[in-house]
């Protein structure tokens, strides 16, 4: 910690030096704080101000080498390269905004570049971070850029004054799970959908959806829009709501996924995409592209292929509307007509739940705890049929009834439950301690850079988030379900089907598993004799 404060100490004296305090307005009680915080003890300031001069952001690289990459992820902050910030700034300038907000500035590669490409327009740099703010004003000082304010505060709550003319919405919004949302945000977000008409908005949804939201809802008709997320919105049942929204009152004009494989950021395995919108335009198609490198998004808005609304609208996944169509082979069917998929138990707190079994037998709690899939591997290693003797863990499975003032079972939960028992997931459990019981006849794993692996559970071993469990809507037999296995566990059966994230790490979300084509029921008794 005193290495982390000393950090920013030095980095607070040298954005002084470099004249954070001159531009962007008032500073925030945090920005002063750093600013005063000690004499500069950089020897290469002048070096630095010539590294910004030249189209560098040294400043932006100390942030990202000062804070740990776990750090970094608390907040969602993930620093965008130069190709992407230009290729965004373009499509925004060509509109000829009045005013260009950056929600989420970092240390302002959007907004000075916008600020450069717009001298005539108001640019705001909107952050919550005031080292990344503080960051902001150094650059825009040293640049000579007084058309920019900086603003160190949150962009959801940020209270945006009306302007003539247009305004453009432009960032790179923090990407952060909802699971590490604050309760109060996820309650402005429910009650803001429900301001926009919004029905479908999921507690799923991560942190850079909210911004999207908020985006929309500062907006007025006419406004523009260019945001660089995370690509999953386009295929997960969160995203669902911001797919309606582009079609109804956001106007969607273009999406532009970045291929998988390309790296679109050094520090972060995410697949990145670009929508451009603008509030109140119809939106009878959208332009969707696939782009196999940054350099191909060179005149976004132009690129990709319309689709039309009809069939964004059916689709489940928009990612897929990109790939040629296939048609199915006769006889096959979706999985999910007539199998349901669906996610292993949370626990809550792994290490409190899942026991090998010699802590089971040390703690007496053998009478209280079942062998569980808690591993991946135990899948990927099964050759098909996973056996309750492979396990490696044991579930603690009890209900209120088992917990007794005395006995073993109680000592534990009341020894370390404290822990675990206010965290998110428990904490909205009754009891707490009561994990569901999740038992499919088949398993299936769901991520990494191979194809997924599917295996029977002939046990019904209860199952944690580590796999995904199959049960079917139609009553299937033993021959059935085996050979259900074996044509999923077949080579080249699965194509390139899954969402693929940055270096090629390929995952299986339960509604995109349903969608992968499997013989019908009355076919499977054919796959039996595969090895699978």
């Amino acid at each position: 910690m005193a290495q982390a404060d000393t950090l920013l100490v030095d980095f607070g004296a040298l954005c002084a030096a470099l004249g954070a305090s001159s531009v962007g307005g008032p500073l925030s009680a945090a920005e002063s704080a750093l600013l005063s915080s000690g004499e500069c003890s950089s020897p290469d300031t002048e070096r630095i101000r010539e590294r910004i001069l030249s189209g560098a952001d040294p400043l932006g690289d100390r942030i990202i080498t000062a804070r740990s990459a776990a750090d970094r992820r608390t907040i969602g902050q993930v620093f965008t390269p130069a190709t992407l910030v230009d290729e965004m700034v373009a499509w925004v300038s060509v509109q000829h905004p009045n005013r260009v907000v950056d929600c989420g500035c970092g240390s302002g590669r959007f907004a000075l570049a916008a600020a450069r490409a717009n001298p005539r327009s108001q640019v705001l740099a909107v952050d919550l971070d005031p080292v990344s703010t503080l960051a902001c004003r150094a650059n825009a000082a040293v640049l000579g850029l007084h058309n920019v304010s900086v603003h160190n505060e949150d962009f959801v709550r940020l209270q945006l004054s009306p302007v003539d003319g247009l305004t453009a919405f432009i960032g790179n919004p923090p990407y952060v799970r909802h699971h590490h949302i604050p309760a109060d945000l996820k309650a402005w977000a429910r009650s803001n959908a429900n301001e926009l008409g919004w029905s479908r908005w999921s507690g799923l949804a991560g942190l850079h959806a909210i911004f999207f939201m908020a985006v929309v809802s500062k907006s007025v008709p006419g406004d523009i829009g260019c945001l660089l997320t995370s690509s999953e919105w386009l295929d997960v049942n969160y995203g669902r709501a911001m797919r309606d929204a582009l079609l109804n009152g956001a106007g969607g004009r273009s999406v532009h996924i970045l291929h998988p494989e390309a790296r679109a950021f050094d520090d972060a395995m995410v697949t990145a995409s670009i929508m451009c919108f603008q509030r109140g335009h119809e939106a009878s198609s959208i332009r969707l592209q696939s782009a196999r490198t940054p350099d191909d998004l060179h005149d976004i808005g132009r690129k990709g292929r319309l689709v039309s609304r009809s069939r964004l609208e059916a689709a489940a996944s928009w990612t897929e509307l990109l790939a040629p169509r296939k048609r199915a082979p006769e006889g096959f069917l979706p999985l999910g007509d007539f199998v349901r998929v669906s996610r292993g138990a949370v626990t809550g707190g792994n290490d409190f739940f899942l026991l090998p079994e010699t802590a089971v037998q040390r703690l007496g709690l053998a009478k209280h705890c079942i062998p569980a899939i808690t591993r991946a591997r135990e899948v990927l290693g099964a050759n098909g049929r996973v056996e309750s003797s492979q396990a490696s863990r044991y579930l603690l499975a009890v209900s209120r009834n088992d917990v007794d003032a005395s006995n073993p079972l109680a000592d534990y939960i009341n020894a370390r439950g404290s822990d675990v028992r206010d965290g998110y997931v428990c904490r909205s459990r009754t009891p707490w301690y009561s994990v569901p019981l999740k038992r499919p006849p088949i398993v299936a794993t769901y991520m990494g850079r191979g194809r997924p692996a599917f295996a029977l559970n002939p046990d019904r071993m209860p199952i944690v988030n580590v796999v995904h469990g199959l049960y079917p809507k139609v009553e299937l037999d033993d021959d059935q379900l085996l050979g259900l296995v074996n044509f999923l566990n077949s080579s080249d059966r699965l194509g390139s089907s899954g969402r693929t994230y940055q270096g090629g790490l390929r995952k299986y979300e339960p509604g995109e598993m349903e969608r992968l084509l499997v013989p019908s029921p009355d076919m499977l008794r054919d796959w039996t004799g595969l090895d699978s």
